[in-house]
């Protein structure tokens, strides 16, 4: 049986692939999404409790 996910060490070099300023700002905008998508989970669910 193959595998589908192999992990991969750090790179040898010592450097990071990508500079830290955009890891920031991709983390930033999964935060911001993830909070979107509970607020709007949450202003949903609401609604239909306030519809009965």
């Amino acid at each position: 049986m193959t595998r589908l996910f192999e992990p991969q060490g750090p790179d040898e070099s010592g450097e990071s692939s990508k500079p830290l300023s955009r890891q920031l700002l991709w983390f930033a905008g999964l935060a911001i999404a993830s909070l979107t998508a509970v607020a709007a989970v949450a202003y949903a669910l609401r609604g239909f409790l306030l519809m009965g």
